[in-house]
């Protein structure tokens, strides 16, 4: 009975990472892109440079927005998340991914747990993410950055924390950035924090606060991201 009970959740710990399936693998975290792998885990995300423009970091914080026109409203797995929009404020989540490691993905599913099929993939590079605030048996639903609805692992998800920033009243454009390149954004002010999404010069105008915080400005990405970005690169309009 003892063995049993040890062995049980160990397990279940498999299954949810993908290492413990049914028939053929599929797991829910996998090895290098285009491998069929298992994946490795590591008790930190691995950060990519700073910033596309050469020499210069870029930054953020982020959260989400609600969704867009378009999105599904009734069914699905990312019904769950646009219910909860529809509801107010503060109950749709930005995140990204923890204990993924570089080169790693981690899989979306089309229903929460790891019996269910995988659609889509969320690496480490992504960047922030809109999800669901609570969890459904371990999973959250979320959206990837190319539009994909399903269910995640929640033990390799971090919530973006958004507490104290500021409101987005001034526009602003990029600046010194050139063309084909981008600024980072970050979860914080700084270019310690873990970036979280791109600004480029396509993006046009760029929703801000109108006062810089220790160089950096809170500001939303073009796919609605929330984080921060230097000044340094951004002109006020």
């Amino acid at each position: 009975m003892t063995v049993a009970k040890s062995i049980v959740p160990a397990l279940v710990t498999l299954a949810a990472t993908g290492w413990l399936v049914a028939g053929r693998p599929a797991p829910a975290l996998a090895g290098p892109a285009g491998s069929d792998t298992g994946g490795h885990l590591t008790p930190r995300i691995a950060t990519d440079p700073a910033s596309g423009v050469r020499g210069h970091p870029g930054s953020g914080a982020a959260a989400v927005r609600p969704p867009g026109p378009g999105d599904p409203t009734a069914s699905g797995p990312y019904g769950q998340v646009v219910h909860l929009a529809q509801q107010g404020p503060g109950l749709v989540c930005t995140y990204r991914l923890r204990g993924v490691r570089k080169g790693g993905f981690l899989n979306v599913r089309d229903g929460a747990g790891i019996r269910h099929t995988p659609l889509a993939k969320l690496r480490p590079g992504d960047g922030g993410f809109s999800g669901a605030c609570t969890a459904t048996s371990g999973w959250i639903a979320v959206k990837t950055a190319d539009g994909t609805s399903g269910y995640a692992a929640a033990r390799y998800l971090h919530r973006l924390d958004l507490s104290g920033r500021p409101s987005l009243s001034c526009v602003y454009r990029l600046r010194h950035v050139r063309k084909g390149s981008f600024l980072n954004v970050r979860e914080g002010a700084g270019i310690h924090h873990a970036r979280v999404g791109k600004l480029r010069r396509a993006d046009g105008n760029i929703p801000g606060a109108c006062d810089a915080t220790h160089g950096w400005v809170a500001v939303d990405t073009g796919d609605g991201i929330p984080g921060w970005a230097s000044a340094r690169y951004l002109r006020k309009l």
